[in-house]
């Protein structure tokens, strides 16, 4: 069976969708490795599999239609996001003009959610949660012509109601799974100027976050097997982490497949000491530049020594704020002193540390705390910021909270670009105002003249300076 996954283009807009974190548009692409591992599982179980990044090759319409007209797939798959949602079906809609009976599968966190929206006839599958046995299965079961009313974590359609089989348990050995298949990716289409080397590409050693912010949308797997496992249960699901030598054994494999630079996209890396200096300990002499996000309090000098030896370049700190009175909201359960000792100890060690703050993330929230804590963040002169305005996905603590006091814009939720766009409006402060908050924090801070010095050397690279350049147009057009 041929078998083709897709990451189509944007047919509503301009900018591409980031599917990985999937709650804003591409500034540079990702390769979708939760497609790529699901290809590798069907592919090492005798199925042909490949990937088609058609969003990051620019495909038009034509190009679309004409690949289908010629392909000789018999499945087709979509990673689907949030704020992919709309633009996705309609490529179903262009599947269907040409091949109007062949299998459509929907994966990825908004398929999850919202099933129905997916299962826009009897030809149409969603795999919610995590993915690949699923899946697995599905494929199995169509191929050979069986029911797949057995299949866990399949919605399908039989007559004219939807059916949602139970739910499967989240994967507990992530040491079976296969790598990623990055064999089917055209790897120059990929770079990050946060690392400046090619090839690159992006790993996952884990899944899940111990932690309970209120708001939280980690990466877009993370999500969709917490989406998941929320329907049946409460709570969150345990955190899984690889087995250290096997993630060792992959950043192995990629040096010899001639990979230059990783970026680790766990929702946090550090999960436990040992496991991690045993990592950085045996990848120190491969020559590989990597970075990865981590909670401040998970980082000690010890930790950061070792990670800097093993060629870690950047850290991602979630700081959100630096009024303890936000943090304690939102449940982040992090003091702001620490906060402030662990940036200072990450720099210390010469690696770089990008801040993620999320503005208007409390209801009590002024426009004087915004401003507060936007310059306490620009003090620290860490090389990168992400704002974000505070979005209330649903599936969150946050989004419950939202629709009870009827703070959500337009009384409902809307997929947007978490970096520059509001819907939630607070006794205090409207989504306008908080859209016009996060488009002049990005003028400060990427418009400052530290930010323009201190990153020059890069800026000399005219992919690099096309990129930021692309970056700041974005988040300071609305």
């Amino acid at each position: 069976m041929r078998i083709t996954f897709f990451d189509p283009p944007n047919w509503l807009g301009k900018d591409n969708f980031e599917r990985v974190f999937g709650c804003t548009h591409t500034i540079f692409p990702f390769p979708n490795i939760f497609a790529l591992q699901c290809a590798a599982l069907l592919n090492q179980s005798g199925f042909s599999a490949k990937y088609v990044d058609a969003a990051t090759e620019n495909w038009g319409k034509e190009k679309f239609l004409a690949f289908l007209v010629d392909d000789s797939s018999q499945r087709y798959i979509f990673y689907s996001v949030n704020l992919s949602t709309e633009s996705d079906l309609l490529s179903l809609k262009l599947i269907r003009s040409v091949k109007p009976e062949v299998p459509v599968i929907f994966i990825g966190p908004a398929p999850t959610y919202f099933p129905e929206k997916f299962l826009v006839d009897k030809h149409c599958f969603v795999v919610r949660g995590e993915p690949e046995f699923s899946l697995l299965e599905l494929m199995q079961a169509i191929h050979s012509g069986k029911s797949v009313s057995t299949v866990l974590g399949v919605s399908y359609y039989s007559g004219k109601k939807s059916i949602h089989n139970n739910s499967r348990h989240i994967v507990e050995n992530l040491d079976q799974l296969p790598f990623p298949d990055r064999s089917l990716l055209k790897r120059d289409l990929y770079s990050s100027p946060k690392l400046g080397e090619k090839p690159w590409t992006v790993m996952l050693t884990s899944r899940g976050c111990s932690h309970r912010c209120i708001y939280c949308v980690p990466n877009s797997l993370s999500f969709a097997r917490e989406l998941e496992f929320k329907s049946k249960s409460k709570g969150k699901p345990p955190v899984r982490v690889r087995d250290a030598e096997q993630v060792i054994e992959e950043f192995r494999q990629l040096a010899r497949d001639g990979y230059k630079a990783i970026s680790i996209i766990d929702d946090q890396f550090v999960w436990g000491k040992e496991r991690t200096l045993k990592i950085c300990e045996a990848i120190a002499g491969l020559s590989i530049k990597w970075g990865c996000l981590s909670r401040a309090d998970h980082l000690d000098d010890e930790i950061l020594k070792a990670m800097a030896k093993a060629g870690c370049k950047y850290i991602d700190i979630g700081v959100e704020s630096f009024n303890q009175n936000v943090l304690d909201y939102v449940k982040k359960d992090l003091d702001v002193e620490a906060i402030y000792n662990k940036i200072a100890l990450i720099k210390k060690h010469g690696i770089d540390v990008k801040l993620n703050m999320l503005l208007g993330a409390c209801p009590t929230e002024s426009k004087q705390s915004i401003r507060d804590s936007i310059s306490k963040a620009i003090a620290l002169k860490p090389s990168n910021i992400m704002f974000s305005v505070v979005c209330p996905f649903p599936g969150t603590e946050f989004y419950e909270e939202c629709q009870k006091n009827g703070w959500l814009k337009n009384s409902t939720y809307n997929p947007i670009d978490v970096q520059k766009e509001a819907i939630t409006n607070f006794p205090g402060m409207s989504s306008q105002e908080l859209d016009v908050m996060v488009k002049k924090a990005n003028y400060r801070f990427f418009f400052s003249p530290r930010f323009v010095l201190s990153n020059a050397k890069k800026l000399a690279s005219t992919r690099s300076l096309s990129t930021v350049a692309k970056a700041i147009k974005r988040k300071l057009t609305f």
